[in-house]
């Protein structure tokens, strides 16, 4: 074959490839980095899913109002094991944003909890994370855990991105993780609490100069599952996978709401909720503090 006609060939293969979404490589495909994976924070009221570069998200959420009233919050999660692919994500946490929700309004926020993200940590083990992103630059900046200069680690004995090992059994012995993050009155700071069955210590926190536009502004909370995956993986599994009517959903319960003052107010009361896709992935109502999560996944 002439020289011309070869490199006609190869350059058909390689546009076909990029085109139906493959890789192609002459020694190895270039993975991504964990300094090149950012947390995403849905906007909840704006859209269904995000589609950002072919990655699917979904969320499922109780949420409050976005007020001056609270600014932090505690609770404890089951915390579960899922077999995932590069591509995929699952987590389970509590999260701080800015802004109301809507469409237009720029977004930063914070979560912690526990997920599953083969591609961050090359492997499908469940880990505690911290993470956070700021939509006010462009591109938008953040990281997890301690990727970037962003969260400031106090503790010697906990690390964000630390395994969380045992887990629990869908029908057998639960292990659990309270974790807790407020502003603190004095500095500004969010402080970040994290206890695996036991109660939460002190881990660190976010500098107040990390999100500008959480300074003196109210805040949103919201409690749950989200996931995400890049196609063409298939949509994984939210909490442990069973919806909240199997009767063996994951949880999040003890739920506190932080003032302004660091006082605690058990959640108690039925907040806010949204579900991207109540088909795929659903939520109970909360009673004495505690509701349940999850599903299967979907076909999207």
């Amino acid at each position: 074959m002439e020289k011309s006609t070869q490199e006609t060939v190869l350059y058909a293969f390689i546009v076909s490839n990029v085109i139906l979404g493959g890789c192609f490589c002459l020694v190895g495909c270039l993975e991504t980095q964990p300094s090149e994976i950012r947390p995403e924070f849905l906007q909840p009221i704006a859209k269904a899913a995000s589609m950002k570069n072919s990655t699917y998200s979904y969320v499922t959420n109780h949420l409050t109002f976005t007020s001056s009233e609270y600014y932090g919050v505690e609770a404890t999660l089951d915390v579960y094991g899922l077999s995932l692919q590069p591509g995929q994500q699952s987590e389970g946490g509590i999260w701080i944003t800015s802004g109301d929700g809507g469409s237009s309004s720029p977004i930063e926020g914070m979560h912690i909890g526990w997920h599953i993200h083969p591609r961050l940590y090359k492997d499908s083990r469940t880990h505690f994370y911290v993470g956070w992103e700021s939509d006010l630059s462009s591109p938008p900046t953040g990281c997890f855990n301690m990727i970037c200069d962003g969260f400031r680690n106090l503790s010697s004995s906990i690390t964000p991105g630390d395994v969380i090992n045992p887990v629990s059994s869908i029908n057998g012995n639960k292990q659990y993780i309270t974790v807790r993050i407020f502003k603190d009155k004095t500095s500004g700071d969010w402080n970040v609490y994290y206890g695996l069955n036991s109660s939460p210590k002190k881990v660190g926190y976010f500098p107040k100069s990390l999100l500008p536009a959480m300074i003196d502004k109210p805040v949103q909370l919201r409690l749950g599952g989200y996931v995400s995956h890049e196609k063409p993986t298939p949509s994984p599994p939210m909490g442990n996978g069973n919806a909240p009517s199997s009767g063996s959903a994951a949880s999040v319960s003890s739920i506190k709401l932080i003032d302004a003052d660091g006082n605690d107010l058990m959640g108690n009361t039925n907040l806010r909720y949204y579900e991207s896709r109540p088909d795929c992935y659903s939520l109970s109502r909360i009673d004495s503090g505690r509701f349940f999560y999850g599903g299967p996944g979907c076909t999207d």
